[in-house]
């Protein structure tokens, strides 16, 4: 949808007077007759300021305009369709290989992918255990990262 401000070149904010004045300083530019460069060009430039100014010369046909482009802009901000789990697991791992999650997130993460429960061992930095499949497991912080990015690749 042509968004007829930018043609314009106003805000959505413009009343009526500085529409006109617009229109008629651009109408007057690129003006078939008066235009020096390519006269097809000047025509098509022409087409869309009439068309701008016909879409906002009045309050009641710029409310309606506005109610379209509105419309318009949200229709097509739901197109966007959400990220896949294939993508979402690419980012993660990317993150999780540049070093973008503390450990508390590694650890979270990691109950969340493998629905356990990690304990951490007192006095032992960065070792933990868990259970997983009935086996005890212990991991230290990289084995934990390296087991997430393989179970989020896969």
């Amino acid at each position: 949808m042509q968004d007829h401000y930018r043609t314009l070149g106003l805000l959505s904010i413009a009343d009526d007077v500085v529409i006109k004045a617009a229109f008629k300083a651009l109408a007057q530019k690129y003006h078939p007759d008066k235009y020096k460069g390519d006269s097809r060009h000047a025509q098509k430039v022409m087409t869309e300021l009439n068309a701008a100014y016909a879409a906002l010369k009045t309050k009641s046909l710029r409310q309606a305009y506005d109610a379209k482009l509105s419309a318009h802009a949200e229709k097509h901000a739901k197109q966007s369709p959400p990220p896949t789990r294939k993508e979402i697991h690419k980012g993660l791992v990317q993150k999780i290989k540049k070093n973008g999650l503390d450990e508390m997130g590694v650890i979270t993460l990691f109950e969340e992918l493998f629905n356990c429960k990690i304990h951490v061992k007192p006095g032992w930095i960065n070792s933990y255990s868990t259970v997983i499949e009935k086996n005890i497991v212990t991991l230290d912080f990289v084995g934990m990262k390296t087991k997430i990015i393989e179970h989020l690749e896969n």
